[in-house]
């Protein structure tokens, strides 16, 4: 692992550090952080945003002892690495539920794309206010189309201060809605217990779509065409509790805390592994990584403190350790998957290992050529990758490279990040009967370590 996202319960964990295990733990992550990326997101500032005390802004000092300035943003859907502290993300986060924001809005701010989404969002609570929501709406009705806003600024607020003062501030508003849905759109009670596969189960429901297709349904009604990732894993976190897949407690359950916690969610597919001490999230977070293909680890308290210590000895590494496990999987041979094209075959292998304690997954490209063993960290690839997450990944080569006698140069930001965002980039060392060399592609947001054999006649 390299990245590394905490949800924050763990850093408040670290920060008293009542408990043994908590100290030890936080001198390992203040040792080691230089062979990691820890970040922080906009959900750490919703979570702060809830203490009225100024402990918080010696919790934030702490936060950033360990993540530095590496913040976790959204934009256009896509989760992005910004760099700013905790305190200075802080400074400027809006307080949204507060709405005192709303005194000086421009309603003309609002981009075009987002007219429908707020025009069916209205018409759809008045409707259902009024009792006049069938219970088929989701697939029946007819959305808004419309090039204009259906309603003035003092309604738009007026609606914003409803949804909070009833859906936020009342604790039983969101429960008697959730007891409705269930009752009504799971009736047999499909959950999606352990491994169990519960999208296509969820056809035999009264309105016969499955999981995936009732994010789309809804989506629909909202009159957008397309949810972009952000969305579309906000939306089915809160369907999962809302259905009764996965439930909360009815204790202990609060939109507001369930909107932060999907949140932290979200933010964690961008990282290697998410820790978190709340079930809850760690078992919603399973189960939607394994249905949008996420391949970010999910751990517990005590299991990521025994996966760090795993992933510190597997840092020191000798060079030897680190190819006999490429090779040894290499020879195994076991196939996944083969793709054939016109030039060259592609064929995956199981990885058994973690090359270099980063790279999980491993092809074979056979051509008239020769043959190259390819090593890369995600099938499906959508965020940027981050300079720092590099910089640690190729000097952590370079020291296994050089200590073979080779020389390989340290990374330096001042030229090789440059290279990589605008061209491609390609660092390698040439042996007798083989060139290895990390390279990222121009718009692959990837590194990959190739091992091309050389054809000896």
């Amino acid at each position: 692992m390299v990245t590394i996202y905490f949800d924050k319960q763990l850093f408040s964990y670290l920060f008293n550090a009542k408990e043994e295990k908590y100290i030890i733990l936080r001198d390992k992550i203040l040792s080691h952080k230089d062979d990691f990326v820890f970040l922080f997101s906009d959900a750490h500032l919703l979570d702060l945003q809830q203490d009225s005390t100024d402990i918080k802004y010696k919790e934030m000092d702490f936060m950033q002892s360990i993540v530095g300035e590496n913040c976790l943003i959204c934009k256009d859907s896509n989760i992005v690495v910004a760099n700013e502290s905790p305190r200075s993300a802080f400074s400027h986060f809006a307080n949204t539920q507060q709405l005192s924001w709303l005194d000086n809005f421009d309603l003309s701010q609002i981009p075009k794309e987002q007219y429908d989404f707020i025009n069916n969002a209205i018409d759809l609570s008045i409707k259902d206010l009024k009792g006049e929501l069938e219970l088929d709406w989701i697939t029946k009705r007819t959305p808004i189309h419309t090039n204009e806003l259906n309603v003035n600024k003092d309604e738009f607020s007026s609606f914003l201060k409803f949804i909070i003062a009833n859906l936020y501030d009342k604790k039983d508003t969101y429960k008697a809605m959730r007891d409705v849905a269930m009752e009504n759109y799971n009736p047999t009670k499909i959950t999606a217990d352990g491994d169990r596969v519960f999208n296509d189960q969820l056809s035999s429901s009264p309105l016969g779509l499955s999981f995936i297709n009732l994010i789309k349904a809804v989506s629909n009604q909202l009159g957008m065409s397309s949810l972009g990732f952000g969305m579309a894993y906000f939306l089915s976190y809160t369907l999962l509790d809302l259905l009764g897949i996965c439930r909360e407690p009815r204790k202990k359950v609060k939109i507001r805390n369930m909107q932060t916690d999907s949140f932290h969610s979200f933010f964690g597919t961008y990282c290697d592994c998410i820790v978190s001490d709340d079930e809850g999230v760690r078992d919603k977070s399973k189960i939607l990584y394994r249905l949008f293909n996420v391949e970010t680890q999910v751990y517990s308290i005590d299991e990521f403190i025994e996966q760090f210590d795993k992933a510190i000895n597997d840092n020191k590494k000798t060079a030897r350790e680190y190819f006999d496990e490429i090779r040894n999987d290499y020879e195994q041979k076991e196939v996944l998957h083969t793709e054939n094209h016109s030039e060259y075959t592609i064929t995956q292998l199981k990885a058994a290992h973690k090359y270099f304690g980063y790279f999980n997954h491993m092809f074979e490209r056979e051509s008239k050529n020769g043959t190259v063993i390819m090593l890369h960290k995600n099938i499906n690839i959508k965020d940027s990758i981050y300079v720092q997450e590099v910089e640690i990944i190729v000097n952590r080569i370079a020291r296994i490279f050089n200590s073979m006698g080779a020389e390989f140069k340290l990374f330096d930001k001042e030229t090789d990040w440059v290279q990589i965002r605008s061209e491609n980039w390609r660092r390698g060392v040439d042996f007798n009967d083989a060139e290895a060399y990390l390279a990222k592609f121009k718009n692959i947001p990837a590194l990959y370590f190739f091992i091309e054999f050389k054809n000896l006649s």
